[in-house]
């Protein structure tokens, strides 16, 4: 049997795992992002909350294609997955690496960046509580490594609704 797309007119609430209202062990952090069960979390009281669409497979591709999925640079994605996980030695490899490769790792995750922009704006529906458009919303996020995290969070939900089937969600 077939399994079809995602319905492009359901929506999720969520809250982010990086909000600072956000209440709970790491272990439980990490199966909330998995299955969005907020039970897991010990507190969510005064978190912001996400409103979110699932995508359309045309969706999805015409976010990669409006972030410039065909110009991108494949070395620079093999150096993406290659790169490794600790900052420190993260760092010290992207140091070393040929001025080149750097470009064109460079490259890669400035594709990265358009691709979550573009996602946001085709399946974040809005914030709650917050008027204005919700992506440059998003871009008043402080500290950045927080703004980074949740774009990469928001996005990973719009994925997961969009693309596992039902039993998934």
């Amino acid at each position: 049997m077939f399994t079809f797309a995602t319905d492009a007119t359901q929506e999720i609430e969520v809250v982010s795992i990086v909000d600072p209202a956000v209440q709970a062990s790491e272990e439980a952090k990490t199966s909330y992002l998995k299955c969005r069960d907020e039970s897991l979390l010990e507190s969510t009281e005064g978190a912001t909350r996400f409103v979110l669409r699932a995508l359309t497979p045309p969706q999805r591709e015409a976010a990669e294609v409006a972030a410039g999925v065909y110009r991108r640079s494949e070395l620079g994605r093999q150096l993406w997955m290659q790169q490794p996980d600790e900052p420190t030695e993260r760092a010290r490899w992207q140091h070393a690496l040929p001025e080149d490769e750097r470009e064109a790792l460079g490259s890669y995750e400035g594709y990265l960046s358009r691709v979550y922009r573009e996602m946001l704006r085709a399946g974040l529906v809005r914030i709650i509580g917050h008027d204005g458009d919700p992506v440059e919303l998003l871009d008043s996020v402080r500290p950045e490594h927080h703004r980074q995290l949740l774009f990469q969070e928001l996005v990973a939900h719009i994925q997961n609704i969009s693309t596992l089937p039902l039993e998934g969600k």
